[in-house]
C-alpha cells in the first residue's frame, strides 16, 4: 500500500509534492539559463500541486466550510506574507511604489490575471510566481461548494467528465476566436485529482503503468508536434495544445508514480527518508522563495557572478529563506493554535 495506515502519509502524494516542487525550479532555472527545451519540458510542475491538491481533498469530510477554509487560508498565506512583504518592499524602494500591484498582492489578488487574460497583465516581477497562491484559494472555494453538491445530489460520472470536459475546452474555443472568456484549466487539472481520487483501482494493475506511460509519451509528442507544427501561429492554437499536454503530464506522472510506489519498496523508503520528508515539508517555502532570487531586483545575477558561482548562491539563497519563513510559520500557527 502506498498509505501508512498509522499516519495516513500516501507516499506517491509525498513524491509527487517534492516532484512537483522540483520541475517548477527547474523550469525557472532553465529560463533562467535560457534553454527553451528544458524550460518547455518542466513546466508542468504546477498541474502536479493542482492535481494532487485536488487528490488529497476529495474524500476529506467538510463539517465546518468556514473553519476548514481559515484553516487553509492561514497554511497558505501567512509563508506568503512573510516573503512577500519584504520583497516588496524593496522592489518598490527601487521601481517605484505602485499602488495597484500593492493592493493585489496585498489580497492576494494577482493570479486574476492567469485567468482572466482580457485584464491588462501587471505583477511584482520577483513574485511573478505566486500567481498559484490566488489559485489554489479559488479551488479551496469550489471545494466546499463541491461538497455542498454532493450531499444533495448524486452525481454521475458521465456528467462529472462532460462538466470538466466542457469547462476546459469551451474557454479555449473562445480563446481562439479571440472572445474574452475565464480560463478555468487550473480548476479542470484541481477537481480531475479529486474526481481520480474517488475512484477505487486495485493500484498494482499494469494497466496503471500501461496507461500513464501512454499518456505521458502521447503529450510529449502532441506538444511537440504542436510547437513544431502550430507556434507563432494565429488564433492562439498552439496554446490550447500546450493547456491540454499540461493535463495529460499531470495525470501521466500520478499514474506512473503511483504504480511504481506500489510496485517497489524503494520508492516508500525514499519517500520515508528523513531528506524527502524534510524536502516535502519545505516544498511549499521554496516554491514562494526560489523564484525572486532568479529575477529583477533580488536576483541573484545582480552580484556580478558567474553563473555558476550564482547558482550556487540561488540555491543557498533559496534554502535559507525557505527555512526561516518554515520555522517563522511553525511558531506563528503554534501561536494561534494554543490562544
Amino acid at each position: 500500500m502506498s498509505v501508512n495506515q498509522n499516519t495516513g502519509r500516501n507516499y506517491c502524494i509525498s513524491i509527487l509534492r517534492v516532484l512537483g516542487m522540483l520541475f517548477i525550479i527547474l523550469c525557472h532555472i532553465a529560463s533562467w539559463l535560457d534553454i527553451a527545451f528544458l524550460e518547455q519540458f518542466f513546466n508542468y510542475g504546477v498541474y502536479i500541486f493542482l492535481f494532487i491538491s485536488g487528490f488529497l481533498y476529495a474524500n476529506k469530510e467538510i463539517n465546518s466550510p468556514s473553519k476548514w477554509f481559515l484553516t487553509r487560508v492561514k497554511k497558505l498565506l501567512i509563508p506568503f506574507y512573510l516573503f512577500v512583504i519584504p520583497v516588496s518592499i524593496v522592489y518598490f524602494k527601487i521601481n517605484g511604489f505602485d499602488g495597484l500591484e500593492a493592493i493585489k498582492y496585498l489580497f492576494c489578488l494577482q493570479g486574476i490575471n492567469f485567468i482572466t487574460p482580457f485584464i491588462p497583465f501587471s505583477e511584482i516581477k520577483p513574485l511573478g510566481n505566486l500567481w498559484f497562491v490566488t489559485i489554489i484559494l479559488i479551488c479551496y472555494l469550489l471545494t466546499i461548494l463541491v461538497k455542498k453538491i454532493e450531499k444533495k445530489h448524486k452525481l454521475n460520472i458521465a456528467v462529472i467528465i462532460l462538466i470538466l470536459v466542457a469547462a476546459w475546452f469551451i474557454p479555449k474555443i473562445m480563446m481562439c476566436f479571440n472572445i474574452p472568456y475565464i480560463s478555468l484549466e487550473y480548476f479542470v487539472t484541481y477537481f480531475l485529482g479529486y474526481y481520480i481520487s474517488k475512484f477505487k483501482v486495485k493500484n498494482t494493475l499494469p494497466i496503471f503503468i500501461i496507461y500513464g506511460l501512454f499518456l505521458f509519451l502521447a503529450s510529449i509528442g502532441i506538444r511537440l508536434v504542436g510547437k513544431y507544427c502550430f507556434d507563432n501561429s494565429i488564433n492562439n492554437f498552439y496554446l490550447l495544445i500546450v493547456s491540454a499536454t499540461h493535463l495529460g503530464l499531470a495525470v501521466s506522472t500520478y499514474f506512473i508514480c503511483n504504480y511504481l510506489v506500489n510496485k517497489f519498496t524503494i520508492f516508500i523508503k525514499i519517500a520515508k527518508s528523513n531528506i524527502w520528508i524534510t524536502f516535502d515539508k519545505l516544498s511549499y517555502p521554496i516554491y514562494i522563495t526560489h523564484y525572486a532570487f532568479l529575477n529583477s531586483v533580488t536576483s541573484v545575477d545582480n552580484f556580478g557572478l558567474s553563473k555558476p558561482i550564482s547558482f550556487i548562491l540561488f540555491i543557498l539563497m533559496t534554502i535559507t529563506s525557505a527555512l526561516i519563513i518554515f520555522y517563522i510559520d511553525k511558531a506563528i500557527q503554534n501561536k494561534i493554535i494554543r490562544t
